[in-house]
């Protein structure tokens, strides 16, 4: 009776100690919730210390600048990683522009991911806040990783402003136009300005109401490009004239990109196709 007892004893023992590793193994396989920020000191502040790269390269105004735009590489690993070894096959540019959805869901694991792809680069990177980026608790974890959603830096002779169009997602409180106006007033001694966001002026997401005057805006202060995702395909068109063009590039799914070269006052554009 007491040997029975004993084993009793033993196998509930045994099963205590198997449950606990099981537990300890699953809090280690999900340490954490899909909604918490919990981020590594490379993935902090992106944009910030990626245009303290891009100024320490110290461009100058009479040298040529390079830049690359993509965009919408939400939940395209296998077509980021491509991407990103293509662009790294190029010794000729100077920084990268991702314009916008770095995710589907705005969880930190999906911006994880996608900068554990872009941070491979030779070159820095920086990044535009998306519709699906502000998902979720999307827009705590774009501000914690990337920094502010509204901000603008300049190289050579170019004035870089990137702006927040996702309309919907913010309570039709964005973009900010008064912000950008005086952003391009702050611009106007640069030869050239290109503003950047995801949602582009041309769609109902932008705000019907903000349309108008975004164009007028381009128009007044001779902005060289206006450029965009969202759309997932590549687009190049004048909604507001023959003035400012209008440039909307396709998702790292479709394997292309577009590569800007900045030469004084002309700026050309090439689509790279992988």
């Amino acid at each position: 009776m007491h040997a029975l007892k004993k084993w009793h004893s033993r196998g509930f023992l045994a099963a205590g100690i198997l449950s606990l590793a099981l537990l300890n193994q699953a809090c280690e396989e999900f340490e954490y919730s899909p909604y918490e920020i919990r981020l590594e000191e490379d993935e902090k502040n992106i944009n910030g210390r990626n245009i303290e790269r891009i100024n320490a390269l110290n461009i100058s105004p009479s040298d040529t600048l390079r830049f690359i735009l993509t965009a919408d590489a939400q939940g395209f690993y296998e077509e980021n990683e491509k991407l990103v070894a293509h662009i790294n096959r190029r010794d000729d540019t100077d920084f990268v522009v991702i314009g916008g959805d770095l995710t589907d869901f705005g969880l930190t694991k999906e911006f994880r991911l996608v900068h554990q792809d872009f941070k491979t680069l030779k070159m820095p990177y920086v990044a535009v806040v998306g519709n699906h980026d502000a998902i979720n608790n999307g827009k705590q974890v774009f501000t914690a990783m990337y920094g502010d959603y509204d901000t603008s830096f300049a190289v050579g002779n170019s004035r870089f402003i990137l702006l927040n169009t996702n309309y919907l997602e913010f309570d039709q409180q964005v973009p900010d136009l008064d912000w950008l106006e005086a952003e391009l007033q702050a611009a106007q001694a640069y030869e050239n300005i290109f503003v950047i966001s995801h949602i582009p002026p041309t769609n109902k997401e932008f705000g019907e109401e903000n349309g108008v005057r975004y164009g007028q805006l381009m128009n007044q202060y001779n902005v060289t490009y206006s450029l965009h995702g969202h759309n997932h395909s590549y687009k190049h068109h004048f909604p507001f004239g023959e003035q400012v063009p209008v440039l909307e590039t396709a998702a790292t799914e479709k394997l292309e990109y577009i590569v800007f070269t900045v030469i004084g006052k002309e700026v050309t554009f090439e689509r790279v196709i992988i």
